[in-house]
């Protein structure tokens, strides 16, 4: 036990060790302060019109980081739950190699560790793909809800930003059921994570087109 935690704090694990530690505060977080819903059957996929937004994850516009997203199957789960996969597995491959890979102490030297990182990185996103693909199901409601339906709703910003590119959010329908979904904001904010925003339009691509300015509606 204590060769794994001398492991986990050393080089390259120690990236990974962080990025779960941040994962596990995350979640903690969200639970205790009652932002995110458990049961997470219909936070996603939300079938009819909204059903088609989850398909192209966050890279609508062409943008190289949708092309990305969608190149390693990383769009059909919510966001943090993308980051979460990644930073389990690659906190657990990272430590298993460090420890194949040295015999005392807790770090690898500078070149294997530079490749076992490299290599890590690329496993946990290939394995977060397959649990995406894995647990689609599970992201897909009972009901079909059109677009137009959540057109004037506030929804939860649930990405670190949100750009005429770039963004994904919870919205709650009538029946008060989840749908995660594509937001695009065409004006400068500073929307983040755990932000609101009002739904205002939805673009030709079928993306929900978003306005920062709630104030007067909470």
């Amino acid at each position: 036990m204590g060769r794994l935690i001398e492991v986990s704090l050393g080089f390259p694990s120690v990236i990974f060790t962080t990025l779960l530690l941040l994962a596990i505060g995350y979640w903690i977080i969200a639970v205790l302060s009652g932002t995110i819903d458990l049961e997470i059957d219909a936070d996603v996929d939300a079938g009819g019109d909204v059903g088609a937004d989850v398909g192209d994850g966050g890279g609508a516009g062409g943008s190289f980081f949708g092309t990305l997203v969608q190149s390693f199957d990383l769009h059909h789960m919510p966001i943090t739950l993308v980051f979460s996969v990644i930073a389990l597995a690659g906190w657990g491959i990272s430590a298993g190699l460090t420890l194949l890979a040295t015999t005392s102490g807790g770090s690898a030297n500078l070149l294997v560790g530079i490749f076992i990182a490299l290599g890590t990185l690329l496993a946990s996103v290939f394995i977060a793909g397959r649990v995406g693909r894995l647990l689609r199901p599970f992201f897909v409601a009972a009901l079909p809800v059109r677009r137009a339906d959540l057109v004037g709703r506030i929804c939860t910003i649930r990405t670190g930003r949100v750009d005429a590119s770039f963004g994904q959010a919870e919205v709650r329908d009538r029946e008060r059921a989840e749908h995660f979904i594509q937001v695009r904001c065409t004006i400068e904010n500073d929307l983040t994570a755990g932000s609101q925003a009002l739904i205002v339009d939805v673009d030709d691509e079928g993306r929900f087109v978003v306005s920062p300015d709630v104030d007067g509606l909470t």
